[in-house]
């Protein structure tokens, strides 16, 4: 009998429509509710300040860059010296900052001639010093969750210099992938003659999604330890893939841009390189932030907060 009601026409015509409508308000209220999040995440990003606050993460990067690149190039340089691997380090690092390539290689170069002089103590202080990006990170990440109250001064920065110490490995790691992609290659254009042009092209995909993988996990660990409040992987993650997409679509921009469009060393000088390392810096914390403002107003979405309002589990 049931059966029967189901088939009649005017039932299945019925059900159609309804159907048919449902499935267009979802998408009607889907559409909504990523405008909503979209509207949401810019008025934030205005209330918060957050051009004065990629201004300050730009200081705090160039205050930190050369601490953090002697510290992280004084440990690989123990474990690996030809200049092969060193040639690797530096395209490496070259690659998340375009346009600062003569600035860091000339660092590199200054601490494989001292490197023997560089302890243990020297090393933790130049870790010490250059944990100061996640000082100003934190604060940036705190106003995006609306938090205003920092963690006790030793606390934070043992988190900032634990920070510094996960992404000296996640560097050790990449550089590792690229230097065995590199040596790959060379054994493939001597013993694998036909097989090289291959090879060369999936080194190239490898590397462009290793990148891409290891900024995305850079984003979700700052996004889910540095904040002074309680954050969930289901909302960060939101935020995280945003910002590392436009993290590498930006970089590609801005390296095409230095290329075809502008020369700074005609109006900075010798400063040039600064100059474009600071932009680049104001660039990458603006995304940061971002992606930060992304997550936190996604969690407030999905669980009927307003905005700018901080959540406590």
């Amino acid at each position: 009998m049931i059966e029967k009601i189901r088939r009649h026409p005017i039932i299945r015509r019925a059900t159609t429509l309804a159907r048919f409508y449902l499935r267009g308000t979802l998408r009607v209220l889907s559409g909504y509710v990523v405008l909503r999040l979209i509207a949401r995440t810019a008025q934030e990003m205005s209330d918060d300040d957050a051009t004065h606050m990629a201004a300050a993460m730009s200081y705090y990067a160039l205050v930190s860059l050369f601490p953090l690149t002697l510290g992280l190039i004084s440990i690989t340089s123990f474990i690996a010296d030809d200049a092969h691997t060193q040639q690797t380090i530096i395209d490496w690092v070259a690659s998340f900052l375009p346009g600062s390539e003569s600035l860091i290689e000339a660092n590199i170069e200054t601490v494989l001639e001292s490197r023997e002089t560089v302890g243990a103590v020297a090393i933790f202080g130049l870790f010490w010093s250059g944990s100061a990006i996640f000082g100003g990170i934190t604060r940036s990440v705190n106003r995006a969750w609306d938090v205003h109250k920092d963690r006790p001064l030793p606390i934070s920065k043992a988190r900032q210099m634990l920070m510094a110490g996960l992404t000296g490995c996640l560097f050790l790691c990449s550089t590792s992938i690229s230097a065995f992609l590199r040596s790959y290659e060379r054994f493939a254009y001597i013993n694998i003659p036909y097989a090289g042009a291959l090879v060369e092209s999936s080194s190239v995909v490898i590397l462009y999604a290793s990148s891409f993988v290891l900024i995305l996990i850079v984003f979700l660990m700052l996004y889910k330890f540095t904040p002074n409040t309680k954050t969930s992987w289901q909302y960060i993650w939101v935020g995280a893939l945003v910002g590392a997409a436009l993290f590498e679509i930006t970089k590609n921009m801005f390296i095409w841009y230095l290329n075809t469009f502008t020369n700074f060393g005609n109006v900075y000088g010798t400063l040039a390189t600064v100059v474009v390392f600071m932009l680049w810096a104001y660039l990458s914390g603006l995304i940061l932030i971002l992606g930060a403002e992304l997550s936190s107003e996604y969690e407030r979405v999905r669980r009927g907060a307003r905005r700018g309002v901080l959540l406590i589990d």
